[in-house]
């Protein structure tokens, strides 16, 4: 199933269209010579739609979402509580819970300092963050918005600045009336509303206009040179039939956006260079014999011009780079129908890959805890990607897992998963590796501390639910695969069960004081 939004973060736009410039160019310095000249610059426009258009597609060909950035601020951490409710499904009692199972979960490091140590401070001690960055991250994106909107404005300045220069250039253009070999040769071509101007302070000949695109010849060209005349006509308009203008404009735009991206401005380059030899192959399509590609490259050399111009601005018949045009053009050969099919479908296979090759952030809750007295697991599922899944999707999933717990004779949790996930796949009509289903181990309360009292941990007072060890006061204790913590600042040794995968214990380890693990965990403690 694929799942279309609108909803791609700038950042999540600035990190895949940047992975995505580096695998063409990759590709590109690879198969240049391999492929047709066309192929190349259809990609760079996939790339386009990433940098400029925030959508999102998800589908299971979908990259994962490789990070988040919450602004202004991160949540922050607050005790685990154990809430339960209880609903009826089918006539059976089963148990939900807004947090993870648990029997009993307290703050440890709140408790082992005796309430000093705040839970913020826990918290941050805990996880490894940087207190700076998940306390401030609002006054980091304060000051990469304050950069980012001058850079805009000062490369659109720039970019708007260079377009007015050759507009004020283009503005004493002469247009050609009554030349009938250029009349003739438009016609000819099928584009005789195309106007041609003729200007003496350009160099080349170019296009320029996005609506209505008109052809601009220099005066100093020899106007009486028919062969001249038709390749140079032939490749303006080929521009303009492959809207290489509108094309250029979409990549200004995206420059002015992501102006502080190296690899656009690379690519930037690189489309423009692609352009132009995509433009010479389709003219070089029209002729048939080695002369004419000869002719052709004859033409080319005759219009070459130093120094550098903007070639973002317009589609020009000729720049800097003349010598690599030439001798592509002179290695020009018809590529076979099995080679233009194999690039089409490159083509394809590949714009579908960057297409969906990422996905939003999403929220990936799905489901509440759910449990019930016929099953020793709990089950929380969640979502792998974003996915529609229609109407009363919680409520419909909860009674599938019902009704897969109450079926299940295995208390495998491996099993109980794989089974829970494919009757979803089956419900949702979705792949079973859209849903992740989180188990955890549920027993009953009494059943619990007879387990306990079978590895000489008993409650002394049964009004409550700590625990000594063989008489010992227990400083820590720790059932992780039950989710089941306590500390307290008093105590002789630490406690740490072990279960195996069906959730049975297997061992019980304690470090009593004097032992090396006790010493280091106190000093750690305290530090």
């Amino acid at each position: 199933m694929i799942n279309f939004t609108m909803n791609m973060p700038f950042y999540l736009m600035i990190f895949y269209g940047s992975m995505m410039i580096a695998i063409v160019l990759v590709l590109r310095s690879l198969l240049k010579n391999k492929l047709p000249k066309f192929v190349f610059p259809i990609l760079w426009g996939v790339i386009l739609l990433r940098l400029l258009i925030p959508f999102s597609v998800s589908s299971p060909l979908s990259m994962k979402v490789p990070f988040t950035i919450n602004f202004p601020l991160m949540e922050q951490a607050t005790t685990a509580i154990a809430v339960d409710e209880y609903v009826l499904y089918d006539g059976s009692i089963s148990q939900t819970q807004n947090s993870s199972p648990t029997v009993e979960m307290a703050d440890t490091d709140a408790l082992m300092a005796g309430g000093a140590i705040s839970q913020e401070t826990a918290y941050y001690e805990e996880t490894g963050y940087s207190r700076y960055f998940t306390e401030y991250p609002g006054m980091l994106w304060r000051i990469l918005t304050f950069l980012y909107f001058p850079g805009l404005i000062i490369t659109a300045g720039i970019l708007l600045y260079q377009k007015y220069r050759y507009s004020v250039r283009l503005k004493d253009s002469l247009l050609v009336e009554h030349n009938e070999t250029i009349n003739a040769l438009l016609r000819e071509m099928n584009m005789g509303h195309i106007l041609v101007f003729t200007n003496d302070q350009i160099a080349s000949p170019l296009v320029s206009g996005l609506i209505a695109p008109k052809i601009y010849l220099p005066t100093r060209m020899d106007f009486n040179n028919k062969e001249l005349l038709r390749h140079i006509l032939c490749h303006e308009v080929m521009h303009i039939r492959r809207g290489d203008n509108l094309f250029k404009f979409i990549m200004l735009v995206t420059l002015c956006i992501h102006w502080f991206n190296p690899l656009v401005w690379i690519m930037s380059r690189y489309m423009a260079s692609d352009m132009e030899t995509a433009c010479d192959e389709a003219v070089l399509r029209l002729y048939q014999d080695e002369d004419a590609k000869k002719s052709y490259a004859f033409s080319l050399l005759a219009m070459a011009i130093t120094g550098s111009r903007p070639t973002l601005l317009y589609s020009a018949f000729s720049k800097t780079a003349v010598e690599r045009r030439v001798s592509s053009i002179l290695r020009y050969k018809k590529a076979p129908v099995l080679v233009i099919a194999l690039s089409i479908c490159f083509v394809l296979c590949g714009s579908v890959v960057f297409a969906t090759g990422g996905q939003a952030p999403f929220d990936p809750y799905f489901t509440s805890f759910c449990s019930s007295d016929t099953c020793r697991f709990g089950v929380r599922v969640t979502l792998t990607r974003g996915v529609s899944l229609g109407e009363n999707a919680e409520r419909r999933a909860e009674q599938v897992i019902f009704d897969v717990m109450h079926e299940d004779t295995s208390n495998d949790p491996d099993v109980l998963s794989d089974r829970i996930k494919k009757a979803l796949s089956e419900e949702f009509h979705v792949e079973a590796g859209a849903f992740a289903a989180d188990l955890s181990l549920i027993l009953d309360r009494e059943e619990l501390f007879e387990e306990y009292a079978k590895w000489g941990l008993v409650r002394p007072n049964m009004q409550n639910d700590t625990l000594r060890y063989n008489g010992e006061t227990i400083r820590r204790f720790s059932d992780e695969m039950l989710g089941r913590y306590q500390s307290q600042q008093e105590g002789t040794v630490d406690i740490t069960i072990t279960r195996d995968r069906l959730g049975y214990i297997t061992a019980v380890t304690a470090f009593h004081a004097g032992d090396a693990e006790y010493d280091r965990r106190t000093h750690n403690w305290y530090d």
